[in-house]
């Protein structure tokens, strides 16, 4: 029986993995945080380390440091459960040695037990894995799962005699019909965590509100997944990684954070509305056009966007961003307010003209100092806006709203 040290935050997440890795043969652990992880390995070495990398106090990126760090944990096996939009630290978490970074939204009990005993077997890559993170770990010198016997031309052994099958349908239709049933009460509890967090009186008081509130989207995200409900756990994820990152940069909360967080969480809020409606998995890939005359501006926001798994292309020029427009079709557009020659107010004007884009999302730019004035014209005129200088994952949230508003039922853009 292989032994897994399971690491999560969320203690509901914790009791559903390790319920079925149970029921699938598996013996397991479970660690609420990193300290507590840390506690458990020094206590008892397990086979296999599954640890969440987004966590509070300790990430899931230290807790490996202090693996890798220890001459009889260095060899530990570790699988890694990330966010799309947390590519960075994924990629530290190779670096660290880890074998796999699996997608948490993507993920499940069953799958993770796929995955484990592919290792296991000495494969490098899994049939049981889906198209997770595009990273995984290649250094040679790397640890390797403890490896059952191969048979002749390469093929592994059918798993023992009395070994639980594993029921992916089963799985995932009861975690779906959990997540249902508990929505309305899951949706509450995280709108009456943001009113708390956004009536926080002081600084101190607004950080442990946001951990608190920042767990519950991470619990989101995770059962919205689990349930195979794609638009709410794709939105949950990038929310989830804008707040995890604003809980280690509070000073990056401002007005245009403030307002990107109240307005995703009335998205979120229609998600759930929608969760019961049948939703089909498909790659969020759109192209985005981006219409500013500061390069340097151009080049940051199109970096942001390519973290939210957007296609940009940048043009200074306004007339030259008409004619790109009627030239190839953008999913979103994002323009500068002040350029030269014609504002993004005109320029927007002129694009609801064009044929197919009287509803195309469109997101305002400009400074830090002159948000709050514009917001009002802004809203009168049903777009979004941001301030400058663009904070990257602010923006992947506001373009992977706009994106899933579009494909809601009875949403509006």
């Amino acid at each position: 029986m292989i032994s897994i040290l399971l690491v999560d935050d969320d203690p509901l997440v914790l009791r559903i993995y390790e319920g079925r890795l149970s029921q699938l043969g598996a013996h397991v652990e479970t660690a609420a945080d990193g300290i507590a992880a840390i506690q458990a390995l020094r206590a008892h070495k397990p086979d296999v380390v599954v640890l969440d990398l987004m966590m509070p106090k300790l990430s899931g990126a230290d807790v490996l440091k202090f693996i890798r760090s220890e001459a009889s944990l260095k060899a530990l096996p570790v699988i890694v459960l990330s966010n799309a939009y947390m590519g960075e630290l994924a990629a530290e978490a190779v670096a660290l040695g880890a074998q796999k970074v699996l997608l948490k939204t993507r993920c499940s009990p069953s799958v993770l037990f796929g995955v484990i005993n592919d290792l296991r077997a000495g494969n490098s890559s899994s049939q049981h894995e889906p198209d997770l993170l595009a990273v995984s770990g290649q250094n040679a010198a790397a640890p390797q799962m403890p490896v059952r016997p191969r048979l002749a031309g390469g093929k592994a052994p059918a798993p023992p005699p009395g070994e639980p099958k594993i029921n992916v349908r089963e799985f995932r239709a009861k975690a779906r019909s959990n997540f249902l049933e508990n929505a309305p009460v899951t949706c509450a509890a995280m709108l009456s965590l943001y009113q708390d967090f956004a009536a926080a009186p002081n600084a101190p008081e607004t950080g442990q509100r946001l951990q608190s509130f920042y767990r519950k989207v991470h619990f989101i995200a995770a059962t919205a997944g689990l349930a195979e409900c794609h638009r709410l756990a794709e939105m949950a994820s990038v929310f989830e990684a804008l707040l995890f990152e604003l809980t280690a940069k509070p000073a990056a909360i401002n007005p245009s954070v403030l307002r990107t967080i109240a307005s995703t969480v009335d998205f979120l809020a229609l998600l759930f509305d929608h969760a019961s409606e049948a939703d089909i998995e498909a790659p969020l890939s759109s192209r985005a056009l981006i219409v500013d005359d500061d390069p340097l501006n151009n080049r940051l926001v199109a970096a942001a966007l390519r973290r939210a798994h957007f296609q940009p292309l940048t043009v200074q020029d306004p007339l030259m961003a008409l004619k790109w427009l009627t030239e190839t079709r953008f999913d979103l557009v994002l323009l500068d307010i002040e350029l030269p020659g014609m504002d993004g107010f005109e320029l927007c004007w002129r694009l609801r003209l064009l044929p197919g884009y009287e509803k195309t999302p469109v997101i305002y730019v400009t400074s830090h100092n002159d948000f709050e004035n514009r917001a009002p014209r802004v809203l009168g005129s049903g777009n979004d806006l941001i301030a400058k200088p663009v904070f990257p994952l602010e923006l992947a949230v506001k373009a992977v709203a706009l994106i899933l508003r579009g494909q809601t039922t009875g949403a509006s853009s």
